[in-house]
């Protein structure tokens, strides 16, 4: 509800906007690492994501422990570190007065702070596609929703709702895109950008349990998964939907739905497909709902900056089909559409319905040894050191 009234009042009333939005969300973090017996400390802000209040027992995104990472980065390099909310609209008026070395992120306060103030590095951090292809691409899965579903009003904008846009690569000096190198293609004319993987969210403690899931496989051959959160039409979930409709003896549960969306799910739903609501994925639940339940994630998003969703079912052996927008490199462990109809997703279901017990749980292992290797927080940690020592010239 918070969401639809700011949306609302931002265009109209941007100062009451700005007032009720600074009661409801994220304010700044300042001042981390300050070190008053240094006249010459460095000073970076970081525009991202909400970070107060945070249970890192229960993450609600990947994209709260990356950025705890990125605080430590700077912390360890000496930096006396800010932090706001991408949209936050008042961030300019507590923090414009300070002067900054380095700024890293994205949306509306990165660009107002780069517009006002002389940073001389400025990072934008992409965690999407290209907003041109975005639009382009959400627009075709709206038209074949509509072709298919002619009397279903969605409230669907065609105008994307994204945080990136093409006004910030201009600003930028540097660039660091979470994103495949398919995907990347899409930034040709953003200069000195670099690339770099999502984080997935699971138990580190949580081992492989072979012996349960081999026995579990014969059993989960009718259940497929579909793992995100807003999104619907963007995400595929209503192509997902129509092909399992037509796959009598297959169920599909979907977690993570919004509520503003629910509307548009009962709409559609078929007998052998239900909403699941949200679930706590270092939960003893999910692992004994999802984790033991499904072989398969389907995920065909017209468009994504490396999905977070299907990283973390990739962590914990659930294999994923998806799209080649999805943001992932082509690996072994993974089943890439070669388009996003409804046809092509039945076809690659029915496919693994003909896959033997001993293939399905070979490739949920590789599935796991590779998602643990390239999507876990230390390989992120990593490979943003390497990045920001090398723009800063360490």
């Amino acid at each position: 509800m918070i969401r639809t009234i700011l949306t609302i009042l931002k265009d109209r009333y941007p100062g009451r906007a700005q007032r009720l939005g600074r009661f409801f969300r994220a304010k700044e973090l300042t001042n981390i690492n300050l070190n008053l017996c240094d006249k010459q400390q460095q000073r970076v802000l970081i525009c991202y994501t909400n970070m107060l209040d945070i249970n890192y027992g229960n993450p609600c995104h990947a994209n709260i422990l990356h950025a705890t990472q990125m605080i430590h980065y700077f912390i360890k390099r000496g930096y006396c570190v800010d932090f706001c909310h991408y949209a936050d609209r008042a961030a300019f008026k507590f923090l414009g007065h300070h002067k900054y070395d380095v700024i890293i992120g994205q949306g509306y306060s990165y660009k107002e702070f780069c517009a006002k103030l002389n940073i001389p590095i400025r990072i934008n951090f992409v965690t999407e596609n290209h907003p041109l292809v975005v639009e382009t691409k959400y627009k075709e899965r709206l038209d074949y929703f509509r072709e298919r579903h002619p009397k279903i009003k969605t409230n669907a904008d065609i105008k994307r709702n994204g945080v990136i846009d093409v006004e910030q690569f201009m600003i930028s000096t540097h660039g660091i895109l979470m994103n495949s190198d398919f995907n990347a293609l899409n930034f040709k004319e953003f200069n000195r950008l670099r690339q770099i993987n999502s984080n997935a969210i699971y138990n580190e403690d949580w081992k492989f349990p072979d012996v349960d899931i081999a026995e579990a496989i014969s059993g989960n051959r009718g259940n497929i998964l579909w793992f995100g959160s807003g999104g619907f039409i963007h995400k595929g979930l209503d192509i997902v939907i129509d092909a399992i409709k037509e796959l009598p003896d297959i169920s599909l549960n979907c977690y993570g739905i919004r509520k503003e969306e629910y509307s548009l799910f009962d709409k559609l739903k078929g007998k052998n497909i239900f909403n699941r609501g949200r679930i706590n994925v270092m939960s003893e639940t999910f692992n004994r709902e999802i984790v033991l339940k499904h072989n398969f994630i389907v995920f065909p998003s017209c468009s994504e900056g490396m999905s977070t969703a299907v990283a973390t079912c990739m962590a914990y052996g659930i294999i994923p089909i998806i799209t080649k927008e999805c943001g992932f490199a082509s690996a072994s462990c993974m089943i890439i559409l070669d388009d996003f109809h409804i046809t092509c997703v039945k076809d690659a279901i029915q496919k693994t319905l003909l896959m033997s017990n001993d293939e399905i749980l070979k490739m949920r292992q590789d599935c796991f040894k590779y998602a643990r290797e390239q999507f876990s927080l230390m390989k992120f940690d990593e490979s943003f050191r390497i990045i920001m020592d090398e723009i800063l010239g360490i």
